[in-house]
């Protein structure tokens, strides 16, 4: 079992202590797992230009390419993904913004429907939850299919240990993590996924971006309410065939064409 660590703090201090945890307990039930470790901070990624090469020519067209495809491919060939950054004004860090801003395609294109992951966000103030909500849904609009949360605030003591509470706190969700991917089992997407998915899905089937349509039906994505790798009761998924014939409807309106 591979894991893949994306450190989203400039340094390893405070919210590496919850990871080390988690790589302890990960360890202790299953000694045969292996850690990949990704520091933002050294990979030295340029700001994202916005110049929307990833949407309109593909990913391997970003500038930037070098440096993101092959964290990419990562995300991609692991069995789990481990996502962290700190508080730093009320938001998540700098680098790990600016690496997800490269990522954006994955929002037109989801990949990740078989992948869980799990998100750790710590603060010494406030704002853990609002940073931590924000990259469980980025993960979730990529498509990943269960996300584990550790939202921590004061989550180390004045000597800089942590707490047994916490430590029971990081056990207990590590452990519904690792049991996730042991059981492969598939959990229903929620009513917020369905929509989010239906509107990429609408993008692409009113060919707003010719790349993504290519994308959409390769993957044989374009014909359903939600990827068919994934369980989804038909009743849940019914409201979506006409959501999708209004968002087609909408953007059949309102796309500028190109000449």
């Amino acid at each position: 079992m591979k894991f893949l660590i994306i450190n989203g703090s400039p340094r390893r201090q405070n919210t590496w202590k919850i990871i080390e945890r988690t790589k302890d307990t990960l360890t202790n039930l299953d000694e045969n797992i292996t850690f990949t470790e990704i520091d933002l901070i050294n990979e030295n990624i340029p700001c994202c230009i916005g110049c929307y090469n990833c949407f309109t020519k593909g990913e391997d067209t970003c500038p930037h390419s070098s440096i993101i495809q092959p964290i990419a491919e990562s995300m991609k060939s692991c069995d789990g993904l481990i996502i962290t950054s700190p508080v730093y004004a009320l938001n998540v860090t700098g680098v790990m913004k600016n690496f997800i801003d490269h990522l954006a395609y994955f929002y037109h294109r989801p990949y990740f429907f078989k992948k869980r992951a799990m998100v750790v966000v710590t603060t010494a103030g406030a704002g853990h939850k609002k940073v931590g909500k924000y990259l469980d849904e980025t993960l979730e609009n990529m498509g990943y299919n269960q996300r584990y949360n550790l939202f921590l605030i004061h989550s180390h003591d004045a000597h800089g240990y942590l707490p047994l509470e916490t430590k029971q706190k990081i056990d207990k969700e590590v452990i519904k993590f690792y049991s996730s991917i042991k059981e492969n089992k598939l959990t229903s997407p929620s009513f917020k996924a369905l929509i989010m998915y239906n509107v990429w899905r609408a993008m692409a089937g009113n060919n707003t971006i010719g790349y993504d349509k290519k994308y959409w039906i390769e993957n044989k994505l374009i014909n359903h309410e939600y990827s068919p790798e994934v369980p989804c009761n038909p009743v849940k998924k019914l409201p979506m065939k006409i959501f999708y014939k209004i968002m087609l409807m909408f953007l059949s309106k309102n796309t500028v064409k190109e000449e």
